[in-house]
């Protein structure tokens, strides 16, 4: 534990990131703002883009978000604005948590003496691929990282050829008390009947999270089961993949099973809607919604992929990537037994509080911090 003395007297932070935008990186360091500034700690979080949508949860308690409106390449005004905000915050650590930002921090803090971090969240896709040779070259600027799980930590130090030691801190989530009166609700909005058996899935549809695969096996579980639905809350966009994943709904005739919610604000209350989260995802790192639908109570279905296996233990029913049949073999299993359910819900809401609470992951970051700042 790190005395609050430590934590009011010789510590200011700096969060940076791109936005806060709907997902689950962005709610862990809305989790941490949150966290730092109940310890007192002097934190502030800027957006290289927009303030994002998960701004106001940060705002509305007084916690200071500065968007620097960066919105093409190589933007010399959002350097310079970057730059100007931290000399005039003074922050000791500046901790960056996605690499886009990594660049401007490194260039901004140039002669800045402050100590620059960086946290690996997820796994790293095709994309980045173009970008190793920049950003091992920027990485020379920071003094430390951290990452969520130890096989993200193992892809992140490969990518950037990483020497130095790798401080594994996984994710933490609030408590989510159960509320009868959400559960109404929101089932009510779907037209999920008591006796249908809600599946949730949370997540931004893009290619990695494999909605296909859980469209997929939706179609096999219903020839065995007419009473489910599975709805998936996420925000779509006009990319082929979304185009793909409604014309794949269309195809196998799903609609009267799975719905597409769109971005949702209250993700809460879909937790207390739901009977299970089903997760499909091809890659992931340590993800939130695993986390959040643990500590709710909810039995959890996921693939055997990235940081999910250490996290979840044997609190999940875990199966293969890209294998809708095994993913709908455990979706009917979850269905069809109350029992079931129950353990799985007990232990895993048991296993996450043990593991995985916001005040863990705030003392790990502030014992992170402490390690850093010893070695000036």
């Amino acid at each position: 534990m790190i005395s609050s003395e430590f934590a009011a007297n010789r510590i200011r932070l700096a969060l940076v990131l791109s936005e806060l935008r709907p997902g689950g990186m962005e709610r862990v360091v809305v989790h941490l703002a949150d966290g730092l500034a109940g310890r007192a700690v002097p934190v502030e979080v800027l957006c290289l883009q927009g303030p994002g949508a998960l701004a106001p949860l940060l705002t509305g308690k007084g916690i200071s978000v500065l968007p620097l409106e960066s919105h093409a390449g190589r933007d010399l005004r959002a350097l310079w604005g970057l730059r100007r905000e931290l000399r005039r915050s003074g922050p000791d650590i500046v901790h960056l948590h996605d690499y886009a930002s990594l660049p401007y921090a490194a260039l901004a803090n140039l002669c800045g003496g402050r100590k620059l971090v960086f946290t690996a969240h997820g796994l790293l896709y095709d994309g980045f691929e173009p970008l190793r040779k920049r950003l091992r070259f920027f990485s020379r600027f920071l003094d430390g990282i951290s990452a969520v799980s130890e096989k993200v930590a193992e892809r992140h130090r490969e990518y950037l050829g990483w020497r130095g030691p790798i401080d594994i801190i996984p994710n933490g989530v609030p408590e989510a008390p159960p509320d009868a009166d959400a559960r109404r609700r929101v089932r009510s909005e779907l037209g999920c009947a008591d006796e249908t058996h809600l599946f949730l899935a949370v997540g931004n549809p893009r290619p990695e999270k494999g909605f296909e695969d859980l469209l997929e096996a939706a179609a096999l579980l219903r020839k065995q089961s007419h009473a489910f639905m599975v709805a998936i809350a996420g925000s779509l966009n006009e990319s082929e993949y979304c185009r793909g994943l409604l014309a794949r709904l269309q195809t196998l005739n799903l609609s009267d099973h799975c719905r597409f919610l769109g971005f949702r604000q209250d993700t809460p209350a879909l937790y207390s809607a739901a009977d299970s989260l089903v997760l499909s995802s091809r890659s992931e790192g340590l993800p939130m919604v695993i986390l959040e639908a643990m500590t709710a109570g909810l039995p959890v279905i996921a693939t055997r992929v990235g940081g999910i296996p250490d996290a979840v233990g044997d609190c999940a029913r875990l199966v293969d990537a890209r294998n809708p049949p095994a993913l709908a073999e455990a979706m009917l299993e979850i269905q069809s037994s109350g029992e079931t359910r129950r353990t799985l819900g007990a232990a895993g809401k048991e296993h996450a509080a043990k593991h995985h609470g916001i005040g863990r992951m705030v003392d790990q970051y502030l014992a992170w911090y402490e390690r850093i700042l010893a070695n000036r």
